[in-house]
């Protein structure tokens, strides 16, 4: 009994077996094709509008603003701390200011030297060595007093002049960037109908791989296809007697895994 299965299994119908081995022939092939890599182009570029507006936004950007604002200080600069800007934007008047706080604080002081005299020559003691220390402490303050007005002074005209240099330079910034924005608006359209020609760009792209991706599936298509025909038909050969047991029950509905393994290994073949 041991024989007959043996045979059963060793064997192949005629009428199906150059089929059968053309088939396992066919995906042994494919099984061994390596990798395919698609070579053709698969993005589409920045579109020739697209790039038109990428080169006009480049354009307008803000360093050529701040190139064109320091030519239009007359030479200032562009920035507050190079020298002589300040000196610039600060007022001519500011000494003037500060010689008139001066005078009033010499006034205020010879009037208390002369009160500091009166004093001193009731007391009897006019020109003495008291009124000369009162009047070099009183001397030494006013000078002082004439430092701190100074200083005051040109502080008050820095802070002025800064705040006026950065009026200026934002009422620049905004006419410059107010008259870009009209071109802005222009290049936005042009970047929207760019992405529209890149789309159409990449459309035959998408379609030339998609065609390479259904030729790399053809193949397989068929030989599936192919196997599906042997669904149901009597491959085996018949044994010796028609009680095959479990080789008739693996071999129904098609080629069986036990009965192609059998069939790869037999003799001669």
């Amino acid at each position: 009994m041991a024989d007959e299965l043996n045979a059963s299994q060793s064997t192949l119908s005629p009428n199906f077996a150059p089929y059968v081995y053309d088939m396992l022939s066919r995906g042994q092939g494919l099984a061994n094709l390596p990798f395919q890599e698609y070579t053709g182009q698969r993005f589409a570029g920045p579109s020739q509008l697209q790039s038109q507006a990428f080169t006009g936004l480049g354009s307008i950007q803000a360093p050529s603003y701040f190139q064109q604002g320091a030519g239009m200080l007359g030479g200032a600069g562009g920035s507050f701390t190079d020298p002589g800007t300040a000196q610039t934007f600060m007022s001519p008047y500011m000494q003037s200011v500060v010689d008139i706080n001066k005078r009033e604080a010499q006034r205020q002081a010879d009037i208390a030297g002369t009160q500091r005299g009166a004093k001193f020559a009731q007391a009897g003691a006019f020109g003495g060595a008291r009124q000369a220390i009162e009047n070099a402490e009183a001397d030494r303050n006013l000078q002082m007093q004439f430092g701190d007005i100074q200083a005051k002074g040109l502080q008050s005209a820095f802070d002025q002049a800064q705040k006026q240099y950065n009026a200026e330079q934002e009422a620049r910034m905004r006419s410059g960037y107010g008259l870009s924005s009209l071109g802005l608006e222009g290049l936005k359209q042009q970047l929207g109908a760019g992405a529209t020609q890149q789309q159409f760009e990449q459309q035959p792209l998408d379609f030339g791989y998609q065609q390479f991706q259904e030729s790399m599936k053809y193949p397989y298509q068929q030989a599936t296809f192919q196997q599906s025909l042997l669904q149901g038909l009597p491959l085996q050969a018949r044994g010796f007697d028609e009680g095959q047991g479990i080789l008739g029950s693996l071999m129904q509905g098609g080629l069986s895994g036990l009965a192609l393994y059998n069939l790869l290994n037999k003799p001669g073949s």
